[in-house]
């Protein structure tokens, strides 16, 4: 191969080096400067506002899980038969 074809590709790898350069760059500082003030209150989980209640898992019956799988299978299904017709 031609090393002035070779040579055609050198700003497209500086360009790359310069981003990656950055995004490490980025991700190094930001995880510098960030504070780590850490309170029981920031560690919650927060949902829309709504204090947590109680235990967040609870059983559910086997043939809602099995209803919402057939309805995804035919819904797909539907979806790819009028896609092809």
């Amino acid at each position: 191969m031609d090393t002035s074809s070779n040579l055609n590709y050198l700003p497209l790898l500086m360009q790359v080096a310069v981003a990656a350069g950055f995004v490490v760059f980025t991700l190094f500082a930001t995880h510098m400067l960030t504070p780590r003030v850490k309170t029981k209150k920031k560690e919650e989980n927060f949902e829309c506002g709504i204090e947590a209640q109680g235990n967040a898992r609870f059983p559910v019956s086997i043939r809602y899980f099995m209803t919402a799988i057939l309805f995804v299978l035919f819904d797909v299904e539907v979806i790819l038969y009028f896609r092809s017709n």
